[in-house]
């Protein structure tokens, strides 16, 4: 998948099944949650940013790799 930079949207990843679906496996928050919707316009580095805050960065490592690899 092309990250485009990290430029790519939620909404555009959530948008490939394959994407979706490492997503839903790997957040603590479902696809659906109020919070997910309102912020499918955010692209991913914003994302990467927050998640930083709470993820360690071996497993974002992994899942970006995951995502790039689709």
């Amino acid at each position: 998948m092309d990250l485009r930079n990290n430029r790519i949207t939620v909404r555009e990843i959530l948008a490939n099944p394959k994407a979706k679906a490492i997503f839903y496996r790997e957040s603590p928050v479902p696809i659906n949650h109020p919070m997910i919707v309102k912020y499918q316009n955010l692209p991913l580095s914003t994302v990467l940013m927050y998640a930083k805050r709470y993820v360690p960065q071996r497993k974002i490592n992994a899942l970006m790799e995951e995502l790039r690899s689709i």
